[in-house]
């Protein structure tokens, strides 16, 4: 299975479920307990966000942004 497609899956799935942010976090370390490098998980959070932009998915945009901030430690 892709990582990145699994990451960006996971996320969005959050994202438009529960947005439980702690469960998230827990998911970032989790990929990264199993060896995920952070750049990857930065890259994919990333390409998610665009994506949702390009959707004009403001509010979905925003939720993953805030994940973003807590893997780069904002």
């Amino acid at each position: 299975m892709d990582t990145g497609a699994e990451i960006q899956r996971e996320v969005l799935a959050e994202v438009e479920g529960r947005r439980d942010f702690q469960r998230l976090q827990r998911m970032l370390e989790d990929w990264q307990a199993r060896g995920v490098p952070a750049e990857l998980l930065a890259d994919e959070l990333t390409d998610l966000m665009l994506d949702l932009r390009a959707q004009n998915r403001a509010d979905d945009e925003d939720a993953v942004g805030r994940v973003l901030d807590t893997l780069s430690g904002w």
